[in-house]
């Protein structure tokens, strides 16, 4: 990067033996690897990067996946949106998908504070055509610049979340306490979309991201203190989102798809949180 970061820290999430193995073999001097014995998720692993990071006197934290890559100004544009305004939270840039690089993936984040659903600007449309800087209502984990002061004052991703929507809950906890949230209109970063649910490059659903997408945004809005806040987002939830969700479960074409993806909503009532597993 033209502004390299002070610190790498790189957290191994359960992965197997010999791939950590083959990532400390690989690894250039200085790196932190954080060898974490099971899979606890991104929002803990985040977690756990991040407060070492904080621990170690850092500043501002970028957090990123494995799956992305970014372009070397990404870090230094980020770091100058988020420096040039007081109390900003999290910065990111637009992102583009890594085997279609002229479509774009996340142009900014919208997030509906009375109805709960999430949505990303620019989706698909022409990499050519990225929104302008901004104000966002969220910025994606997968490339995320973080304050610490913002995280020490706020708090870290709710662990028990696993995966999925835990990045637009602590930016919506953020907002609500006086922060903001950034977005770089410039294409920095390139994201090899859904690998994690094996499916590259793809919109699709698979059990996995059924169940957390159904899961997680609606345990969110049933958690809002506010109980008309709480009303409005369980019917956002239901509606908007749910309709939203039913037609990619009609991509799909899968029972067992549908079927986590109502398993997801019925534990989110029950409190049923953590990892995912195969019923």
């Amino acid at each position: 990067m033209t502004l390299p970061p002070d610190q790498l820290i790189c957290i191994e999430n359960g992965s197997r033996t010999q791939d950590v193995a083959e990532v400390r073999s690989r690894s250039p001097a200085g790196v932190i690897l954080l060898e974490l014995p099971q899979n606890v998720g991104f929002a803990a692993a985040a977690n756990y990067g991040v407060d070492r990071a904080i621990e170690d006197g850092a500043d501002w934290i970028l957090l990123l996946n494995n799956d992305a890559t970014v372009e070397p100004t990404c870090l230094a544009r980020c770091l100058e949106e988020g420096s040039s305004r007081s109390r900003v939270a999290a910065v990111g840039p637009a992102i583009v998908f890594a085997d279609r690089p002229d479509v774009l993936w996340y142009g900014g984040g919208e997030m509906s504070d009375w109805f709960a659903f999430t949505r990303h600007r620019g989706l698909m449309a022409q990499a050519s055509d990225v929104p302008p800087s901004s104000e966002t209502a969220f910025v994606t984990g997968c490339c995320m610049l973080i304050s610490a002061d913002a995280w020490n004052s706020i708090g870290s991703f709710r662990a028990e979340f696993f995966a999925y929507y835990e990045d637009a809950e602590w930016c919506q906890r953020a907002r609500f306490a006086g922060w903001s949230c950034r977005y770089v209109g410039e294409v920095l970063c390139s994201h090899a979309v859904s690998v994690s649910s094996a499916l590259r490059d793809s919109l699709g659903l698979t059990e996995t991201t059924a169940y957390y997408k159904a899961r997680n945004p609606m345990r969110s809005a049933l958690d809002s203190k506010s109980l008309l806040r709480r009303a409005t987002r369980v019917v956002g939830l239901m509606t908007i989102w749910n309709a939203y969700h039913v037609w990619r479960l009609l991509q799909a074409r899968r029972r067992t798809v549908t079927m986590a993806y109502w398993r997801g909503l019925v534990d989110a009532f029950r409190d049923r949180m953590g990892e995912f597993s195969v019923a």
